[in-house]
């Protein structure tokens, strides 16, 4: 956890694919030529009280908000024939609060423990293809922690356990989902880290809309893995991060770069 005051995250993340796929992880029939490109720039503003703890931990609260630019497009088989569909959306994504974060910290296992809180005022429009915002209210309790077990090796992750509300606009509530993201990095330097790092993602119950299973319950899944580098001092970071997926079921299979930088007040 970081001092005591402001800390600020700024993170720009671009993603592409060329392939949507079906629960076996073969491509979805019926859909041609797909192609999906997302940027996001997020601002991460992180408090931590001063003088205050709880069970022996440092108390912080966050918020966070982006800003999403998207573009699909794709050509789907009718029965009047090949139909070419394509959207293009900016603006302001959903925003998370993060009302609590509780940290314990040793000389080698350091731990938080959070809620995060997902407020639907992205935006949305139910005829879009692509949409900033997702319409519905999300909760997210979770649990991360950073292991030196060896001199100059470091191993992260943070887990999260997501459950979505209904979208009002649709009567479609996405099922319930697991992710956990995760870095090994070896420190060449004090302030040079080069590792691996990714995801793995798992939805755990079945989508829903008017209250009944949808889609066989069109649940996802997808597990990423690429290279990282990481730049730290005690003012100022920068993480590098390249993600390919692979392991995919019902959804879009791409590549994912993150630039990442901190700043302490």
């Amino acid at each position: 956890m970081p001092p005591p005051g402001f800390t600020e995250f700024f993170y720009l993340s671009d993603y592409s694919a060329n392939k949507t796929l079906d629960g076996e992880g073969d491509k979805k029939q019926g859909i041609h030529n797909f192609d999906l490109n997302v940027q996001a720039l997020s601002i991460r503003v992180d408090y931590v009280y001063q003088d205050f703890s709880i069970l022996g931990a440092k108390l912080a609260s966050r918020l966070a908000l982006p800003l999403i630019k998207g573009d699909i497009s794709f050509d789907v088989d009718t029965p009047r024939g090949r139909v070419h569909r394509s959207d293009h959306q900016e603006g302001v994504g959903d925003l998370t609060v993060v009302p609590f974060v509780l940290g314990w910290s040793s000389p080698r296992y350091n731990q938080l423990v959070g809620l995060d809180v997902f407020a639907p005022i992205g935006s949305y429009d139910k005829d879009r293809l692509f949409n900033p915002g997702r319409n519905t209210w999300a909760y997210g309790p979770w649990y991360s922690f950073t292991a030196y077990p060896l001199e100059n090796l470091e191993v992260s992750a943070k887990l999260i356990y997501m459950i979505n509300g209904e979208n009002s606009e649709t009567n479609y509530r996405s099922g319930r989902e697991f992710n956990a993201d995760y870095n090994i990095g070896y420190n060449i330097t004090r302030e040079w880290q080069v590792g691996v790092n990714g995801y793995l993602y798992k939805q755990v119950s079945d989508d829903e809309k008017n209250g009944e299973t949808y889609l066989d319950g069109n649940r996802g899944q997808v597990a990423a893995i690429g290279p990282a580098i990481k730049y730290q001092t005690p003012a100022i970071g920068f993480v590098m991060k390249w993600q390919h997926e692979t392991k995919v079921e019902n959804r879009a299979e791409g590549d994912r770069i993150w630039l990442q930088a901190v700043y302490r007040f």
